[in-house]
């Protein structure tokens, strides 16, 4: 189906779902944009590359790109704001500016908001496999990344079952551990939630922050093998960063280090 198509169908049924006086897709310059109140986004779609040749691209793992006015932080701030349509409309954002370079092949890897896993109670990732399959792709092409913090320890157990909902759609998945945490956190959930869950990829953004650290690292890792799941590390931004990722065996990398060694600046695909 034609892109400008695609836009308008699913404009129309955010308009319908969700009550709104205008249309949320824009189609402009050769990249679909999505608008949220006075804030328009688009795509960043940075590339995931094979750790033990990063010359090959896996994947690519798709990051919120605000227009207008600044600031992406500002989009998901407020408790109040509806999280299940907000978080739905990112995502179609990102497969619609991913759709000219699926045939490529590899993952799309997107980030999928811990409250709107919490405030949706059952068949978690039909919405999104409506759009996927729109597009003529596969749910297994998709890698539903949720980022763990501190903040849901509570809901640890409701988060994990809920995620697995994805996983039955044929999703793949990602778990991703907030560096910010602290070590206690760190080292209690991270190998509880890969014994839980048991994901596709495991994602460490600044590898030299959580994996450099030696103590953490081996109960980290066994974990990781022991479990069959692919690392991937990301944010590597300097030669010492790639060297840990190639000491650790990453399966995956993704970093402005790749992107600057491959003679490229950071990559960001446009649609159409």
């Amino acid at each position: 189906m034609p892109l400008r198509h695609l836009i308008d169908c699913f404009n129309q049924r955010f308009v319908e779902d969700g009550g709104l006086h205008e249309p949320p897709l824009v189609y402009r310059e050769g990249r679909v944009l999505g608008r949220s109140g006075g804030t328009v986004f688009s795509s960043r779609l940075r590339p995931v590359r094979l750790g033990s040749k990063p010359s090959v691209i896996r994947g690519y793992d798709a990051a919120l790109r605000v227009e207008e006015p600044a600031d992406a932080a500002g989009l998901f701030a407020d408790e109040a704001a509806d999280i299940v349509n907000l978080d739905r409309l990112t995502r179609t954002v990102h497969m619609l500016n991913f759709l000219p370079i699926s045939h490529e092949g590899g993952y799309l890897f997107v980030h999928v908001h811990p409250r709107h896993i919490l405030a949706v109670k059952r068949d978690h990732g039909a919405y999104f496999e409506e759009i996927i399959v729109a597009c003529g792709l596969s749910p297994r092409r998709v890698v539903i990344s949720l980022t763990v913090n501190p903040g849901y320890t509570a809901q640890v157990g409701l988060l994990l079952e809920r995620l697995k909902n994805y996983r039955a759609r044929g999703y793949a998945t990602a778990i991703k551990f907030d560096i910010q945490a602290g070590e206690v956190f760190l080292e209690r959930y991270c190998v509880e939630f890969l014994n839980r869950h048991r994901p596709d990829f495991v994602r460490f953004a600044s590898p030299a922050r959580v994996l450099g650290e030696e103590r953490r690292r081996s109960a980290l890792l066994r974990a990781i093998r022991r479990l069959d799941t692919r690392l991937l590390l990301e944010a590597v931004r300097d030669e010492s960063g790639a060297a840990l990722a190639e000491s650790l065996r990453a399966d995956c990398v993704q970093g402005d280090w790749y992107e600057l060694a491959a003679g490229r600046t950071p990559v960001l695909r446009a649609a159409g």
